[in-house]
């Protein structure tokens, strides 16, 4: 047992340490559910893959990783990670936010990147990209590698460049979370599920670019925390042994329509609106 745990207690590459790692496999996925969309952006269309893989290479946290990959000639759809363990959590609180990725094939930038859906109704998003020294913004922190095929990059969100739907535009436009917060209405912005208890509000994704891009990624060491404490994801395809007890229950993957926010949802309705 003492070696199993030994195993479990992992440092990340942005030394996120004190987190024993959750598990997440197709059995128990421990709030995370995949989404695949067409064009349209409906969640439950689309025919891309979204599974659980050993590798590629050598994961950052066990053996595997959640594997996200757009159909051929299909990048305008996408491939989505969701989880909904965190709504109430106020953006102003958190004290790390990071994960990994690995890319195969993208369209020259896209790595998995990072949507958070906020109860002003806007939406927060990082895409590694704009983090990198190239991104040309103003940028206060250490500069991140741009995305890369055919290796394991970790990103440090908290210290990253965003944009959001209604306050902040990408690629040279991007902001930090403080100068995000000190926008007027934006101080006490919270996580919210984008159907509650159904939907979750934080999503990787990989898509939603040209027709012709193909995206085959990964994610892993997914880690998120607060003065409370801070949450660790091993994305593996299969269980690891003496972690049952552990477990909190698996979700069945939803065929939800879900529309740009959660507020636009109509009771009843699947709404064919655009998640990008």
């Amino acid at each position: 047992m003492k070696s199993i745990l030994s195993l479990i207690c992992v440092v990340s590459a942005l030394s996120w340490s004190g987190a024993s790692a959750t598990i997440v496999t197709p059995g128990d996925m421990n709030g995370w559910s995949i989404y695949t969309t067409d064009d349209s952006g409906v969640l439950g269309t689309g025919s891309g893959t979204g599974d659980f893989v050993a590798g590629p290479a050598t994961p950052p946290l066990g053996t595997g990783s959640g594997h996200l990959m757009t159909p051929s000639g299909g990048g305008d759809q996408s491939v989505q990670f969701r989880d909904i363990g965190f709504a109430g959590t106020k953006i102003a609180d958190l004290t790390v936010l990071g994960y990994s990725t690995y890319a195969t094939a993208n369209n020259g930038s896209q790595v998995p990147y990072l949507t958070i859906w906020l109860n002003t109704g806007d939406r927060l998003q990082f895409e590694p990209a704009y983090s990198s020294a190239s991104a040309g913004n103003s940028n206060p922190f250490p500069t991140q590698p741009y995305p890369a095929l055919n290796t394991w990059q970790t990103w440090n969100a908290l210290d990253g460049m965003w944009y959001s739907d209604e306050s902040a535009g990408p690629g040279s436009n991007a902001i930090t979370l403080a100068q995000y917060l000190a926008i007027p209405g934006n101080a006490n912005a919270t996580i919210v599920d984008a159907l509650p208890g159904i939907v979750g509000g934080i999503r990787l994704t990989s898509g939603f670019a040209s027709p012709g891009d193909d995206f085959d990624t990964n994610i892993d060491n997914f880690t998120i925390g607060t003065a409370m404490g801070t949450t660790t994801f091993d994305f593996e395809p299969t269980a690891v042994p003496e972690l049952s007890s552990f477990a909190f229950g698996s979700l069945l993957f939803g065929m939800v329509g879900v529309a740009y926010g959660y507020r636009k949802l109509v009771a009843g309705k699947t709404l064919a609106v655009r998640d990008a």
